[in-house]
């Protein structure tokens, strides 16, 4: 009895924070692309040559230039959007792996050692390689995720991590 009781007791909780960050990840996770990747329209202006044409005219001989033309081409360059799939991947991955522990940008094991940027800056671990290496490599009570997740959903989940740090989370 007392071991239901206690497993209860931790997987309530649990759930509770999980879901607790998966609606704010979802309202979070989804820029607009005008905001990340604005369309760039680049005017291109051809030019003819002017040329000249004999014209004659009740026997005189005049030279009559041709029309320049000024032809405006528009090309539309759209950027690629990048930074909103990875930004999207990066939630997710944290939402599927790092949720538990560290809902919100907090840290259940440990209170102090939150992902929070103040956090994150007094413990060395704001920067984007340092966040990698800890995900890879795991340290004290954190698994580490280098067998799990490859190296680019970890370098975004890295990337998540900090861009939630520098919003306040």
């Amino acid at each position: 009895m007392k071991k239901i009781l206690s497993i209860v007791f931790l997987v309530i909780p649990l759930l509770f924070f999980t879901y607790a960050c998966g609606e704010e990840t979802q309202a979070t996770v989804a820029p607009s692309i005008e905001q990340v990747a604005p369309v760039e329209v680049k005017k291109v202006v051809e030019k003819t040559k002017t040329v000249t044409e004999p014209v004659e005219i009740a026997q005189v001989t005049e030279e009559k230039p041709a029309v320049v033309e000024v032809i405006e081409k528009q090309e539309s360059v759209v950027q690629p959007v990048v930074m909103a799939v990875s930004h999207e991947q990066g939630a997710k991955l944290f939402t599927q792996n790092c949720a538990a522990c560290h809902a919100g940008g907090g840290n259940l094991v440990n209170a102090q050692k939150t992902l929070k940027k103040e956090a994150l800056e007094k413990y060395d671990m704001y920067s984007k390689e340092a966040i990698v290496y800890q995900v890879t490599n795991g340290k004290n009570a954190m698994p580490a995720f280098g067998k799990r997740l490859s190296s680019e959903q970890i370098e975004q989940l890295a990337e998540y991590v900090l861009a939630s740090a520098d919003k306040g989370w």
